[in-house]
């Protein structure tokens, strides 16, 4: 039973130092801006509120970790790819059997990097409405690929020694996940007509 939950996340042992690390730094960095946050006239102390930013920030650590550190396992798909691609593919983005045969170590790469990219998002989808009730949808699409748009711009420019590639499906990737994890928030908000409150950070 537990190597059902544990067998999914090997891909990604290697990330859970740094993000450990980037953790330490960024957590205490985040509460002590809080703190004095808390202490100027207006803003209230909202437990609820707080474990969501908390929340959005160990997330937002994470990303950053996965996505900005150098990447040994992709060295190979980073000298192929010449450091960035701007041709959409549908082959790519699914990973189809007629160009990558079942079975292959490519098409392998190929299906862990689609799902990675894909599910990278999701979570920022959930995240953004919640900690921005007033955000609306098409808003948080346009955050979500300014943020996708800035990574990739990253990884060009730090492919020498992170072996990392740009590419333009990673982007539609990560916008197709957050827009997952939108459409799920708006979905349950106008089931449970909800109405949104004004968020402050």
């Amino acid at each position: 039973m537990i190597r059902l939950f544990v067998y999914p996340f090997l891909p990604y042992r290697s990330f859970f130092f740094p993000f450990l690390v980037l953790s330490a730094i960024a957590l205490p960095c985040w509460l002590v801006f809080r703190l004095y946050r808390l202490r100027t006239p207006g803003h209230g102390l909202s437990f609820r509120r707080e474990i969501l930013l908390l929340t959005f920030v160990v997330y937002l650590s994470g990303l950053a970790t996965a996505t900005l550190i150098p990447n040994h396992n992709s060295r190979q798909a980073a000298e192929a790819a010449m450091g960035i691609d701007l041709h959409p593919s549908l082959a790519s983005l699914t990973c189809s059997s007629a160009t990558l045969p079942s079975g292959s170590t490519a098409r392998a790469f190929c299906v862990h990097n689609t799902r990675g990219n894909l599910f990278l998002f999701f979570p920022l989808g959930i995240l953004m409405p919640l900690v921005w009730r007033r955000l609306r949808f098409f808003r948080a699409i346009q955050i979500a690929i300014a943020v996708s748009v800035s990574i990739e711009l990253v990884q060009y420019l730090s492919t020498a020694w992170s072996n990392r590639s740009a590419d333009v499906n990673d982007v539609i990737l990560n916008v197709l996940g957050a827009c997952l994890g939108l459409a799920i928030v708006f979905l349950l908000r106008l089931l449970g007509g909800a109405r949104p409150a004004v968020a402050r950070i």
